[in-house]
Formats: structure tokens, sequence, C-alpha cells
């Protein structure tokens, strides 16, 4: 006796499940690469931020330190005000003369606090930052400068 193969006839059902699956999971693929570049895009940013919050700090410690500082205050008038600049190179900002007055130190009897008088100056620096500078940070300072 021969052996018949039996021959099946198929309709494909097996093969459209397997492409509606494969088409459903492209999707579900397409939409977690969206969602990750999107999340990179934020830490990117907040990179970028804190990158120029950092660089703020820094503009305003080397504005503390300039030797300069203390003759520029020492000069300044009422209401007046000067670029960081002048004292911190490639800086945006302005220091202001906002008002002289009783020095806020503890007024104890000592050589240390003989001077009571001082000039009270606010530091204001801005920095830009992000995809073409679009966003911003600040950073204002208080100094205190005793006065002769």
């Amino acid at each position: 006796m021969r052996n018949v193969l039996m021959q099946r006839t198929q309709s494909g059902a097996a093969l459209f499940v397997a492409m509606i699956f494969l088409l459903i999971l492209s999707f579900l693929g397409g939409v977690l690469l969206s969602n990750s570049n999107q999340g990179l895009k934020i830490v990117s940013a907040m990179g970028d931020r804190l990158g120029a919050e950092h660089e703020l700090e820094g503009e305003m410690s080397e504005l503390v330190i300039d030797p300069d500082l203390q003759g520029a205050i020492g000069s300044m008038v009422p209401a007046a005000s000067m670029p960081v600049s002048d004292f911190v190179a490639g800086a945006d900002g302005t220091l202001r003369h906002t008002v002289d007055g009783v020095c806020s130190r503890s007024f104890n009897a000592s050589s240390n606090n003989a001077i009571t008088q001082c000039r009270y100056v606010r530091a204001d620096a801005n920095k830009n930052y992000g995809k073409a500078n679009r966003a911003s940070t600040s950073i204002a300072a208080g100094i205190e400068q005793p006065m002769l």
C-alpha cells in the first residue's frame, strides 16, 4: 500500500494573526522610543539649567573675591549701579547701591566692630541657557561694605 499524504488547504489565518501582533508590537515599540527620547530631552534641559546655576554661583564667588570690588563699592553714590562684567569677564548683571545704614553685626564693644555704618549693595546676575538661549536663570546676593 502506498502512503498517501493528505493535503490540507490553509486559509492563512495564522499568518493574519501573526501580522496583527507584529503591527501592535511595532506600534508599542515606537511609542516607547518616543517616550525615552522625551525623557532624554528633559534630562538634557535640567543639565543645562544646573550648569547655568553653577556658572552663576562661580561668577558671584569671583565677584566677591575681586580685590577692586571694595574700592568700587566705597565710591558708589546712592542709587548708583555698575555692571558685574567690570569685575567678572562675561558676566551679565548689575551691582546696585541700595542703602547706607547700620551694620548688621553685633554691637558688643570690641575693636572688631568699631565701624557701625555700612553700604549695602545688591548684586544681580543672569545666565541664558538651553536651546537658542531661550531660558534664563538668575541669582541675587547682598554685599555689606563697612564704611570708614
